[in-house]
């Protein structure tokens, strides 16, 4: 089996000023390629400590992906070190300097003489073309070891692996891509879901492999339906009857259902949901402290179905912007829908607590319209950001309910 290292470099990342979200990011894609990586590691902007980590990488791995450190200041050591790891010269490179003159002037801007320092490269160096930053990326073969060098900016990096690394990797690793599905599921704990799930498993043939994967990304829960093994067992009719009985088991509370990659969320599902319809929203937040505004409008879907909204303090604020005496939850929503000539008004009322304020992490949520009202009390002690999240997605969930007549 192929061995393959990630190595990402930054005093940044050792010292635990930003999380390694690199690292993460690459295995995923390699994964959902067929190619299992074996290690991950940092180390922080100190010449000895990136020779000696790539040489170590490169004497154990097929291949190695680096990131970080191609930049123009006099700490991005990683194209130095790379040469002085494996006795290069380090030279500088007509057509990478080309190529960052080229970033500045069609942008319109003058290069600072530092940057002329992101073409000086290891001595017979592939070029990886960098179509979105200032430095290129650049391969080479140490041994059986193949390095690839990338920034360590994520969607400079992104790209580099998309179009560059990952075609040559699986042209020259044997890659095997397991067969995926992904489920997302909103209003279950994980370990409800996990025990809905028990004894999955008995439905697939024993000469394939299913590994059940859980991710927590709150208040959203991920599955992911792996198979692998005999290619002639682990075919695309078991991964559908799987997740099907997966999607049965958790009911209503699955939202989407895809293949290894699968970017929607709750927001977006519902915001479909309501473009499917003609059906627009209008929200009164209190709760959420304008979460589900925000949420709603990273989608062209969700600015479309967003007739508008309040937010307020609390409820008796948001009862007087919206000039009416009461401050019932059901009340809000009906009469934020009527002022904004929406299909479908919710109020999210609660907070998540603090001194002299409501009991913490009391959450009322209240959806209006098509001729229904329904609303829910929770009680979810959580910090601000996360109960503020959490109200949206409730309101959102009601707001789903109505539109889909689920409720």
């Amino acid at each position: 089996m192929s061995r393959i290292e990630i190595l990402t470099i930054g005093d940044e990342l050792v010292e635990g000023r930003l999380v390694d979200t690199n690292a993460g990011e690459m295995s995923a894609v390699l994964a959902d390629a067929g190619l299992r990586v074996a290690r991950h590691a940092s180390v922080g902007d100190e010449i000895g400590e990136i020779v000696a980590a790539l040489r170590a990488a490169a004497s154990r791995a097929d291949a190695v992906l680096v990131s970080g450190g191609l930049g123009p200041t006099s700490d991005d050591l990683t194209a130095a070190a790379a040469a002085a790891a494996f006795g290069l010269a380090v030279e500088r490179s007509a057509e990478a300097f080309e190529h960052t003159r080229r970033f500045f002037v069609e942008r319109g801007r003058e290069m600072a003489p530092t940057n002329a320092k992101q073409a000086d490269l290891p001595a017979g160096s592939t070029i990886l073309p960098n179509p979105v930053g200032t430095a290129v990326g650049f391969r080479l073969d140490t041994g059986a070891c193949r390095l690839y060098f990338m920034p360590g900016v994520p969607h400079e990096l992104r790209r580099m692996v998309a179009d560059q690394v990952l075609p040559d990797l699986t042209g020259r690793l044997a890659a095997a891509p397991p067969l995926v599905a992904t489920l997302k599921i909103f209003g279950l704990g994980e370990s409800d879901v996990a025990h809905r799930l028990e004894g999955i498993e008995r439905g697939v043939p024993e000469e394939v492999r299913l590994t059940v994967q859980y991710r927590a990304t709150f208040p959203e829960i991920h599955v992911r339906l792996v198979l692998a093994g005999d290619r002639c067992g682990a075919t695309p009719e078991v991964l559908e009857a799987l997740a099907g009985e997966a999607r049965r088991r958790l009911g209503r509370h699955v939202f989407a259902v895809g293949g290894a990659v699968l970017d929607a969320g709750f927001p977006d599902r519902v915001a479909a949901e309501l473009a499917e319809r003609g059906l627009t929203m209008a929200a009164a937040e209190v709760a959420s402290s304008g979460r589900l505004a925000q949420l709603l409008g990273l989608t062209a879907d969700g600015r479309r179905c967003l007739a508008g909204g309040l937010v307020a303090p609390d409820p008796e604020a948001l009862a007087t912007q919206l000039g009416t005496v009461s401050a019932d939850p059901g009340e809000l929503a009906e009469t934020v829908r009527r002022r904004l000539d929406a299909g479908i008004g919710v109020a999210a009322l609660g907070a998540a607590g603090g001194p002299g304020g409501p009991p913490p992490g009391r959450l009322v949520v209240a959806a209006a319209g098509r001729g229904r009202e329904l609303r829910r009390e929770l009680h979810f002690p959580l910090d601000p950001d996360r109960f503020q999240l959490l109200a949206a997605y409730a309101a959102l969930r009601l707001a789903f309910e109505l539109a889909t007549d689920e409720g």
